[in-house]
């Protein structure tokens, strides 16, 4: 399924369940936990916990997001770098919503994963720090349209190599063994 096309079933199964979150807030939840280290089935209470009070999610919502977090972890652990946050299509203002929730969730996810983030140092601390302040920038709808756009895939770039900064921080890689 096309992010497209999964953010929108998504959305509206979210929506259906009457579930508070959006895609882009789950996507940001899943790919903190992984970018964090965490690859085993806790994601799934984790998920559960920060959805729907702890209660498993329904049958077709439980499967997109089961759909989404093997989506995400094969795109983290994808040499090439293939990693993409999953936001809105639609207008510019809805994108830049959609990626600030999906930094707030992202660090919810980060944090519960990393117990002791506040403590990095170097390039992955700072690099949350920036997105903390990510945040907190405003804009307005008055605001250059031109200039806002291109702020935005500025912006945009920058919090997608945060999150595969973070992965290789925080995830223990195997180095393979080659035979000659």
């Amino acid at each position: 399924m096309s992010k497209i096309s999964l953010y929108t079933s998504l959305n509206s199964e979210l929506k259906s369940q009457a579930i508070g979150v959006t895609t882009a807030e789950l996507h940001g939840f899943i790919s903190g936990i992984l970018a964090g280290g965490n690859h085993d089935e806790s994601w799934r209470t984790l998920v559960d916990d920060m959805m729907n009070d702890g209660k498993p999610l329904a049958s077709s919502l439980s499967q997109l997001t089961t759909q989404l977090y093997e989506q995400t972890k094969q795109q983290l652990n994808d040499d090439n770098f293939e990693f993409q946050l999953v936001i809105s299509d639609q207008n510019l203002f809805m994108q830049i919503d959609d990626m600030v929730g999906w930094i707030n969730h992202f660090l919810l996810g980060l944090g519960l994963a990393q117990p002791q983030l506040a403590k990095v140092k170097g390039d992955v601390g700072e690099a949350i720090y920036d997105l903390r302040q990510i945040t907190q920038l405003g804009y307005d709808e008055d605001d250059d349209q031109e200039e806002l756009a291109f702020a935005f895939e500025e912006i945009l770039e920058y919090v997608r190599m945060t999150v595969i900064l973070c992965h290789d921080e925080f995830t223990e890689h195997t180095p393979s063994t080659t035979i000659h």
